[in-house]
């Protein structure tokens, strides 16, 4: 929580932000990252009238994301512009960030972390996998020799009627 007290008294016309944050497992349970760390934001904020305060920050960090062809974890860079307007009295579909003279940094840092999640990610070097717990990929000569090929030949007949 950053104190806005002095911006709201007029004693200053910005706040400098630096500074790291720390997420738990239990913070990104519900999200598809595996991880997150080394998160910074670096900023000011500024007050633009009596109820109506501008953040800009610049959010750094890694988050640690699964690769979808081959499920090993990938580093993933973060680097986030933000340059938003809060009200001491949001909007109906806004969060609250502001609270009496304090401002929620970290809110503002996690829900913008989370609208940067990507929804698939690919390691460089990554290669399919090609089999699991129960499956496996076969070759289209492989698939020719299964017991579900003859049902191909009985439609195929279908198809010529």
């Amino acid at each position: 929580m950053l104190d806005i007290s002095k911006l709201k008294n007029g004693v200053l016309e910005s706040i400098e932000v630096n500074e790291e944050f720390t997420f738990e497992e239990k913070d990104i349970k519900h999200t598809s990252m595996k991880n997150l760390k080394d998160v910074k934001a670096k900023g000011k904020v500024t007050r633009l009238n009596d109820s109506v305060y501008n953040v800009e920050l610049q959010i750094t960090g890694i988050m640690t994301l699964e690769c979808a062809r081959s499920l090993e974890e990938v580093d993933y860079p973060i680097n986030i512009v933000v340059n938003q307007n809060y009200s001491e009295e949001p909007l109906e579909d806004e969060k609250r960030v502001i609270f009496q003279n304090m401002l929620d940094i970290s809110s503002i840092v996690w829900e913008n972390i989370v609208l940067e999640v990507p929804l698939r990610t690919i390691k460089e070097d990554a290669e399919y996998l090609k089999s699991g717990e129960g499956w496996s990929i076969i070759s289209e000569e492989e698939a020719a020799n299964t017991p579900l090929s003859e049902l191909k030949s009985i439609l195929d007949m279908e198809g010529k009627e």
